[in-house]
């Protein structure tokens, strides 16, 4: 009778720990799927080795801005959707993006120049010099009478001319420049997002981050009539600004 009592409770020990391994199975695969939903949740896109790409004189150009969520080794970016976000992330340093309300995904300075990279491999990020190369081998000009910036853009683009003498009551009317996109570069409408976090230019004109310093800051190219400016032109910015990415093959 022992002996039978024995084994029963032999067993019993068994199978409570056959059920307590289970259970810690089972958990370990709870928190498994919590962590792959909550990456799938963010969307993660990663940088691409094959990329459609348009030759266009002697350069290679990607056919439209970076629109990645993470580094290359996998490691996400963080996004900032509120202005205080981007502030906090350029205070503090750390590259983020944010995606605009027309579908272009902007980069803080921090971002393009992180070790992990953002630039799908044999690309580089275009000096100011090879963006202006790009402007004269489609025909420079400025926005208005240009063959350059027609090329490049696919979006129409609205600035303002001054009609009629201003004294008999003429001002300003807003025109628009047909664009045709003939070079295949396909720019579509962008806009850029202050160091403090506030949107700005948000569908009439296009940014680039550049590699190329000035002073304490790094250039940014410009298509498009962005408060006067006649396009093809640059500024100096802080690494917290954010920009759209082109990438041109090294």
């Amino acid at each position: 009778m022992k002996k039978i009592i024995l084994i029963v409770l032999t067993l019993f020990v068994i199978v409570a720990c056959n059920n307590s391994s289970d259970k810690k199975s089972t958990d370990s695969t709870i928190t498994s799927n919590q962590i792959e939903s909550k990456i799938d949740s963010n969307e993660i896109v990663k940088p691409l080795n094959l990329v459609q790409t348009i030759k266009i004189g002697d350069q290679e150009w990607m056919t439209e801005d970076l629109k990645i969520t993470s580094y290359n080794n996998g490691d996400p970016i963080y996004e900032a959707k509120q202005e205080k976000q981007w502030k906090d992330f350029g205070d503090k340093k750390i590259g983020c993006y944010r995606k605009l309300s027309n579908g272009t995904f902007v980069y803080n300075g921090f971002a393009t120049k992180d070790q992990r990279g953002i630039l799908p491999s044999g690309f580089i990020l275009p000096t100011y010099n090879q963006f202006n190369q790009l402007m004269k081998f489609l025909g420079g000009g400025n926005t208005q009478s240009g063959k350059a910036i027609k090329s490049l853009a696919t979006y129409s683009i609205y600035l303002e001319e001054a009609v009629g003498d201003e004294e008999a009551g003429g001002g300003l009317e807003e025109v628009e420049i047909k664009t045709n996109g003939k070079s295949g570069f396909k720019a579509k409408k962008g806009g850029y997002v202050y160091d403090h976090g506030a949107l700005d230019n948000e569908g009439n004109c296009s940014f680039w981050w550049t590699s190329s310093i000035e002073g304490e800051g790094t250039k940014a190219f410009d298509i498009g009539y962005c408060s006067q400016d006649l396009g093809g032109g640059f500024g100096s910015f802080s690494t917290s600004y954010g920009f759209a990415v082109r990438a041109i093959k090294k």
